[in-house]
């Protein structure tokens, strides 16, 4: 029997994720996946194709950790090490497996190839491995005890270490550790930026046993909230209660409470399907990112796509107003997105307009305004802001605002 808190670490292997041509997304997945099941995540290591420099960590960590979980330089070419590392750390000479080389042959079989000679290598194993089947590639895994420390080993390819990991490690992980499981809460917000979420928290008392921490992302901040192993369900509710209503309505969905994970669309999606409503946009700044990360839900009508302010009145036959007048370019856009929306027949329609120098999307020192409104039944609803960085941030965030406008109508969060 294990430790409450089993100590765990997470080693990538692979030149190129020490020389910076992969990001290394496996540890961060894993990490994710391990901290909730209850393991202390103590290290992350990788090291490149060396085979002394592997076989040493990988002795050195057998002494000090309760558990690894290993990742890459399982495939067949010469600069795959990992089994070859295992053995010389631990004097495990490798053998051959024949359940898992006929298990690759029968993979290269329905792709209707011929298996290279070269793959044989993926069927030798450390002796005294017990083999991890990989059913979502070729290379199989492997999982043994050494010392103190249990070590599974899975290829890099995201898609199978993750399948890998969740159909053969997690139930072995169950037999073999006692595990009091930690509960994560994220509050996933829209709008605003980590210190002003910060700022906002800073009159709630957090418990010892709750760590608080934030990850901001390119469109959207995620403020968690890790309960240790017990902490009281009721509080956990309470605490997170707390939390959602100092950020107020920049919050657009909070995981760990039961329900599944969802992106902001998702949340639009629910509400537009129970109304039976559809939406049109009309995109200016956005550049085609609304469409694109709307695309294919049932309820996304249409989108209409212009590069800037110029083509867009001459589309709908407007004068172009100018573009440092504030009212005008708010009466532009609501009359936009209200023909548009009587136009398409549609109960909501979004519209963008901005202004400012088109050099603004190539010099990350300036900002350019943006202007939406959302036409609906119940009336129009504005919202204008500012937007800097670079061209592909300032595209992804102006479809993000415009996104988070509708959801906070659908919401009750606006008036007109």
């Amino acid at each position: 029997m294990k430790s409450v808190m089993p100590k765990v670490e997470i080693f990538s292997q692979g030149e190129e994720i020490v020389s910076g041509q992969t990001t290394d997304t496996n540890a961060q997945w894993l990490s994710q996946e391990l901290v909730p099941m209850g393991f202390d995540i103590v290290r992350h290591n990788a090291v490149g194709d060396r085979l002394d420099a592997l076989a040493a960590l990988l002795r050195e960590i057998a002494g000090r950790a309760d558990c690894c979980i290993c990742t890459g330089g399982l495939g067949p070419t010469g600069d795959d090490l990992t089994a070859e590392a295992v053995a010389l750390a631990f004097d495990r000479p490798l053998i051959q497996d024949d359940t898992a080389l006929a298990q690759i042959k029968a993979h290269f079989s329905r792709m209707d190839r011929v298996m290279p000679s070269v793959n044989i290598k993926q069927a030798l194993l450390p002796t005294g491995a017990c083999r991890l089947d990989n059913d979502w590639g070729t290379a199989p895994g492997f999982a043994l005890q050494q010392g103190q420390c249990w070590f599974a080993f899975v290829p890099g390819v995201p898609y199978e270490m993750k399948n890998m990991f969740r159909e053969r490690i997690k139930p072995i992980i169950a037999r073999n550790f006692n595990l009091d499981p930690s509960r994560r809460v994220v509050l996933n917000s829209v709008g605003v930026g980590e210190s002003w979420i910060q700022q906002r928290l800073q009159s709630i008392r957090f418990p010892d046993d709750v760590v608080l921490s934030f990850r901001s992302g390119a469109l959207h901040i995620q403020t968690k909230l890790l309960f240790q192993p017990g902490f009281p369900e009721a509080e956990i509710r309470l605490l997170t209660n707390q939390v959602a209503n100092a950020i107020g309505k920049p919050v657009f969905w909070i995981e760990g409470l039961g329900e599944a994970p969802a992106d902001l669309v998702e949340v639009i999606g629910r509400s537009m399907q129970y109304r039976q409503y559809k939406l049109a946009v009309v995109e200016t700044l956005s550049g085609g990112n609304i469409a694109a990360r709307c695309a294919g839900a049932a309820w996304f009508h249409e989108s209409l796509i212009k590069p800037d302010m110029a083509a867009l009145a001459e589309q709908f036959g407007m004068k172009l107003p100018s573009l440092d007048d504030e009212a005008c370019m708010a009466e532009l856009v609501s009359t936009i997105a209200e023909f548009f929306q009587k136009e398409i027949e549609v109960e909501c329609s979004l519209a963008q307009v901005w202004c400012g120098d088109a050099k603004a999307l190539i010099d990350k020192t300036k900002v350019v305004r943006l202007h939406s409104a959302l036409a609906t039944p119940e009336g129009v609803f504005q919202y204008s802001c500012n937007l800097g960085g670079t061209a592909v941030r300032i595209h992804k965030m102006a479809a993000t605002i415009a996104l988070d406008t509708l959801r906070r109508y659908l919401c009750g969060l606006m008036t007109p």
